[in-house]
């Protein structure tokens, strides 16, 4: 009896977790990597200690540090010939050279992303902790960069960023949850690695909930304050005009879209309402290079003109190369959608990059559990496409995709979770042929399916070992304390699965509500 109300009062705290974050869709937000042309010596995203393999990076906003609950860890493990390490270092504020102290609910680790600022060789980290309070205003966010070294990030040089940092645009407000997205890439074309950091529910153009962005420009001693910009809609080139409850900046990516070799920034303004229409949400994309602040041109996608989609909830964004042209492409989660009269069912569309950028009429595709040749059916709150992650599973030069469906009931299990892998093409990009249903009742898959698991959550992608394949990671958070699986495949073919909780990386086994694996890298 005791164990059965320990587990029920573990599935509360996950729920509640994620809430906390002023009423945001998904806890496990999206951020994603794209390197574009110029990169020069720089090195890949999370290869920390640059030895040419990423090292797997997870975040546990839910982690108590110094008896503060939910103040928040990161964990890494270095990448070896044979995938992540079997011992770890934890990052969070109670760590040498990390600014402030922990604090219960700050939530270091809700995010990360990596890139080479400084391009130097060496990877570096961005983290966000979008609950922290400064000073005495609570929420208000904080990042902290870590750049990386030949001994990796622990221990390393550390800048902590918030708004009342000198220099840096904004104001501190409560719950404004400042650095709540984050993603990277060169959006100005200087060959430096930039980071967009999402602030979903600041106030743009006296407009409360409107969404800012602020981007960070890499410089050969990394990031600053006075070379940041912010952006909303009521900037040059960024198409609409800020208005309440917009969260503009609630899911970012960037990459090359239109080929021009520069990167391009992507928003997911979940709560844009169209005009005339019931539908809400849109796509922003920031056209590079960004310079003087503003973007070289600007486009937008809204709900209301793509077929079968009602609203961009911004449950996930990604971005891959899913055929062989020169144009990258963007994938977006609708989780929330209605499939067959499911309620939140989930769908998710792609859209394919071309010279002119993005389209809501041509060179769309959209998936959902009614698709032939993807497994199961709709069913209410499966939330399919809750977070997606993209990268070249099977080698074939040719991006691939993860999908994370974070409340498919598995059986009688509500909630337990599942994933799905579809493979990209060269030529007709993602297809269901080959297509992959992972669940832990998969066979070769460690972990027992449960109630409140949530296998899928979040996804990610990343070379573990090296070799050139990445490997697609699938966070269930609810699983106890947390797990990250790491898997290998290829079309139809399950080839290992490996999973990974905070005992197997030299720790101790961690606590319910950590929630391990609710961010992880792309």
């Amino acid at each position: 009896m005791a164990e059965e109300k320990a587990e029920k009062a573990t599935k509360r705290r996950l729920r509640a977790w994620p809430a906390a974050i002023a009423l945001l869709v998904c806890a496990g937000v999206v951020t994603t990597v794209a390197l574009v042309a110029g990169s020069g010596g720089a090195a890949k995203p999370y290869d920390f200690n640059g030895d040419g393999i990423p090292d797997l990076t997870v975040g546990l906003p839910g982690n108590t540090v110094s008896g503060a609950a939910r103040a928040g860890s990161v964990v890494i493990a270095n990448g070896t010939s044979t995938g992540p390490a079997s011992t770890a270092v934890r990052i969070d504020q109670a760590s040498p050279g990390v600014p402030g102290d922990p604090e219960t609910d700050d939530s270091f680790g809700q995010s990360v992303a990596s890139c080479d600022f400084d391009n130097n060789g060496y990877a570096d980290l961005a983290v966000s902790s979008p609950l922290e309070a400064i000073g005495t205003t609570e929420g208000a966010g904080m990042l902290t960069v870590h750049y990386g070294s030949s001994g990796g990030i622990y221990n390393s040089t550390t800048e902590s960023f918030d708004e009342d940092t000198a220099n840096y645009p904004g104001t501190v407000a409560k719950d404004e949850i400042f650095a709540y997205s984050l993603a990277t890439g060169d959006v100005n074309g200087d060959g430096y690695c930039d980071l967009a950091v999402g602030q979903p529910l600041d106030n743009a153009g006296g407009q409360p909930n409107a969404g800012t962005i602020k981007i960070m420009f890499g410089t050969p001693t990394g990031l600053n304050a006075a070379d940041t910009i912010e952006i909303d809609q009521s900037t040059q080139n960024v198409p609409g005009g800020p208005e309440a409850e917009d969260r503009f900046g609630e899911q970012l990516a960037v990459a090359d879209v239109n080929g021009d070799g520069v990167g391009d920034l992507i928003s997911a303004t979940i709560g844009e309402q169209i005009p005339g229409s019931s539908d809400r949400g849109s796509l922003h994309i920031m056209y590079g290079p960004i310079k003087n602040g503003v973007p070289a041109s600007g486009g937008y996608v809204d709900a209301g003109n793509v077929t079968d989609i009602g609203e961009f909830v911004g449950s996930a964004l990604t971005v891959g190369h899913f055929n062989d042209d020169a144009y990258a492409d963007v994938a977006v989660g609708v989780s929330d959608e209605e499939v067959s009269d499911k309620g939140a069912a989930g769908r998710f569309a792609v859209f394919y990059g071309s010279a002119q950028g993005l389209s809501a009429t041509s060179r769309v595709k959209l998936f959902d559990q009614d698709s032939p040749g993807i497994s199961g059916g709709p069913e209410t709150e499966d939330y399919f496409a809750a977070s997606l992650a993209a990268g070249d599973f099977d080698g074939d030069g040719v991006d691939d995709l993860v999908v994370g469906m974070r409340s498919e009931a598995v059986g009688s299990a509500k909630g337990a979770g599942a994933s799905m892998i579809l493979f990209g093409n060269a030529t007709g990009g993602l297809t269901t042929k080959g297509a992959m249903w992972i669940d832990q009742d998969t066979a070769g898959v460690p972990g027992t399916v449960a109630e409140g698991d949530h296998f899928g959550w979040t996804v990610g992608a990343l070379d573990t070992d090296g070799n050139g394949r990445v490997e697609p990671l699938i966070g269930a958070p609810g699983n106890a304390a947390g797990t990250v699986t790491v898997l290998k495949v290829k079309p139809g073919t399950l080839e290992s699965a490996t999973a990974l909780a905070e005992g197997d990386l030299g720790f101790s086994a961690g606590s319910d509500g950590d929630a391990f694996g609710i961010a992880l890298a792309h």
